[in-house]
């Protein structure tokens, strides 16, 4: 795309409301198969950036980031860790409910 009608096509974008521009996110995310199609679907995600907006891009890198967490808990280390913790708290609770009654 040239320089000319990038800036077209940008003037035109930042009209869109914010509904719109996660619709076009989606839709360039999945349908990108022209190198113009990235170019567009790259000016999508930094008009959306620069309004404080997640991208589709980031919304799976949020996820990735906390399934890794996650994970982290099933190493040895991690389950003797959330075993302890378990058993502190499942003390405590047992504590609680004695001098309740």
């Amino acid at each position: 795309m040239s320089s000319a009608d990038s800036i077209f096509f940008k003037s035109r974008a930042e009209c869109f409301s914010n509904s719109k521009l996660h619709s076009l996110d989606k839709y360039w995310s999945i349908n990108n198969s022209h190198p113009m199609h990235n170019q567009m679907h790259e000016i999508i995600e930094n008009i959306l950036n620069a309004r404080g907006e997640k991208t589709i891009k980031q919304s799976r890198l949020d996820l990735v980031r906390n399934f890794e967490r996650s994970l982290s808990i099933s190493t040895p280390m991690g389950r003797l860790s959330a075993n302890i913790i378990s058993f502190i708290s499942s003390l405590v609770m047992s504590k609680v409910n004695l001098t309740n009654l």
